[in-house]
């Protein structure tokens, strides 16, 4: 049971693990026949036709058939074809011996039959022939023949099966069933009221295939063979099998209902969660807002604080670039347009190409949390001075945990920021913990409480749709989580606030097209552009400037540069695009390692023969 439930879990959390290496000596068991003939006395003679596929070289093979007292098995013999095997060889398992010889052993409770032969990538049919003694049951009105056709030992699943039982003789009052339900098979009685037959498909592991025939005992002539039975047989057996049957209807019933519910619930508790959270805490608030442009910032706010708050508590590279810039227009940075030269072509050719060095200024001033975070960035960098933005990148990556860990400190403190100004609502992150709580929970309370379900017909598809329910409905909350939108939302303040800034983008987008564009001091020349790139329209900005900004504004801004040295646009333009390129995915940490004829009816289990066999 406990291999039952490993096995469904193992199987779908495969897709994270590396699958082991496949044997190169293998075999399978695509199918088997299997011939039974009652005798007068009561005793079976049967004839087992196994196919073997095998990949690699083989030279032996066992077959183990389990017995119970007052059984035996007489007159084994092992053939292939017209070709007849000789008693006598070795019956141990991976025993080596004469191709074309068999031996016979006891093992406990076990009959094994063992042959020897030489096989390599190919198919062979064995055939395995003996008299089973006392496993029918005589009663005073009926025999009773409950065999198991394909044991519960074998180790590799069959393709197909088919089995065929001959009586002794004919009647019109036989009966026959397959056991148990879960296996995809059907039973048929013969015309000839002489025999019944069962087929089966797709039979997994270790699971057994019972064929049950009852016939009148009038059809036997002794019972030397037979186990006799006091009294009548049939009204037992008819409500074993009735019985047998209205459990599997019942199971069959709940498990049509548990699929129902495994169908609802991979996908209905995640998604109804996250629409819950959504309506409750996810949803923005509606504002009342209708201008189109805004011609100066609405607020004060620093370009981190405005990049996450239009974002909706997304803070990124954008805003810890605009921070910079920031940084830079405060004095608190310094940068300086050069011009340096580049070797490309393994050193073959050199340009000169714009560039912007930045350096340290005045880190002392009054700075907030997320701000200093930037700063502390920097100073690692330009510990050894000014460095120009080329560099940036790799001097990024010479501490990369360290800047990593300060990176996430700035993204949480400009989060914190937005929050502290109540423009951004992060309520619903404690429901969201406390159902994704509740997942993992019923997750591994279910894992405990799943094997007293395992040996039921339903439970491998309580197990395998419980798993799967767990992880569909994880993947749904992850995705809601990461997605944030869901979750967090901005305060009726935040909302409007955000409405104005979004104001102000258009107006950034616009203002190099207006035929009128009003004066701009030198100072908002630089605000704007601080905070056109952290709403990401930089250059409407830059373009706007070269077209209508005053001629001193490149002698006097910290921001603004022109001409140079082979790129269109001048040194502004090249600065963001290149600050930009530096820093995205500067800050990824290194990575540490890697009853009559139909279908089966329930029960079953209780008849002989059966076991298993192998190959080496």
């Amino acid at each position: 049971m406990r291999r039952t439930v490993a096995t469904a879990v193992l199987s779908l959390v495969a897709v994270v693990l590396l699958a082991a290496p496949a044997s190169a000596k293998s075999f399978s068991t695509p199918r088997a026949e299997v011939d039974v003939e009652v005798q007068p006395d009561g005793s079976l003679l049967v004839q087992e036709h196994i196919t073997f596929d095998y990949n690699g070289s083989f030279t032996g093979a066992y077959r183990d058939i389990p017995l119970v007292p007052g059984q035996s098995i007489t007159d084994v013999q092992v053939s292939e074809g017209d070709v007849q095997y000789t008693a006598g060889a070795s019956a141990e398992l991976g025993s080596s011996g004469t191709p074309g010889t068999f031996g016979i052993a006891e093992s406990g409770n076990l009959e094994r039959i063992v042959w020897h032969y030489q096989a390599a990538n190919e198919q062979r049919t064995f055939t395995i022939s003996y008299r089973f003694l006392g496993l029918a049951h005589a009663y005073d009105d009926v025999v009773d023949v409950d065999l198991q056709v394909w044991g519960d030992h074998w180790k590799g699943d069959l393709t197909s099966l088919q089995a065929t039982m001959r009586l002794p003789g004919q009647s019109s009052d036989v009966r026959v069933w397959g056991h148990p339900v879960s296996v995809n098979g059907s039973t048929a009685l013969g015309s000839d009221g002489a025999s019944a037959t069962l087929r089966a498909s797709d039979v997994p592991p270790e699971q057994f295939v019972e064929m049950r025939v009852v016939f009148p005992r009038s059809l036997l002539a002794s019972t030397v063979g037979a186990v006799e039975v006091a009294g009548d047989g049939l009204p037992r057996i008819l409500s074993e099998e009735e019985a047998a049957a209205a459990t599997a209807n019942r199971n069959r019933v709940i498990g049509r209902v548990l699929i129902a519910l495994l169908v609802l619930g991979t996908f209905l508790p995640g998604t109804v969660a996250a629409i819950w959270i959504y309506l409750r805490y996810g949803r923005e608030p509606k504002v009342v807002y209708d201008r189109e442009y805004e011609q100066e910032p609405p607020s004060d706010d620093p370009p981190l604080v405005v990049g996450g708050l239009l974002s909706q508590g997304f803070v990124g590279v954008p805003e810890f670039t605009a921070t910079i810039f920031d940084l830079i227009r405060r004095d608190v940075l310094t940068a300086t347009p050069v011009s340096i030269d580049r070797s490309t072509w393994a050193g073959l050719r050199h340009e000169q190409i714009s560039d912007l060095q930045i350096g340290l200024g005045d880190t002392k001033k009054p700075l907030t949390a997320a701000e200093r975070s930037v700063v502390t960035v920097m100073e690692r960098v330009l510990e050894e001075g000014p460095k120009p933005l080329s560099e940036f990148r790799e001097a990024i990556r010479d501490d990369a945990s360290a800047n990593a860990t300060t990176y996430k400190a700035f993204q949480k403190e400009a989060i914190e920021a937005l929050t502290r100004k109540a423009l951004l609502d992060r309520s619903g992150l404690t429901p969201l913990v406390i159902v994704g709580g509740i997942v993992f929970a019923l997750f591994f309370v279910g894992m405990f409480l799943l094997p007293i379900f395992a040996e039921k017909s339903w439970g491998q598809t309580l197990i395998t749709g419980a798993i799967a329910a767990f992880i569909v409905n994880g993947c749904i909350l992850a995705v809601f989580a990461v997605k944030r939108v869901g979750w967090v939302k901005r305060t009726r303040t935040g909302a409007l606030l955000a409405a104005r800034w979004e104001a102000f983008k258009r107006y950034l987008e616009d203002f190099s097209r207006m035929q009128e564009a009003p004066v701009i001091s030198l100072d908002l020349w630089d605000r704007y552009l601080v905070y056109a790139v952290a709403l990401g329209v930089a250059e409407d900005v830059l373009k706007a400037a070269r077209l209508q900004a005053p001629q001193e504004l490149e002698q006097r801004s910290s921001l603004f540069w022109y001409g140079g040295n082979g790129f269109t646009g001048g040194h502004s333009t090249n600065a963001f695009a290149g600050l930009g390129s530096a820093l995205q995915g500067a800050f990824t940490p290194p990575s540490s390692g890697s009853g009559g004829g139909g279908g089966f009816s329930g029960g079953g289990g209780g008849g002989g023969g059966g076991g298993g066999g192998g190959a080496w």
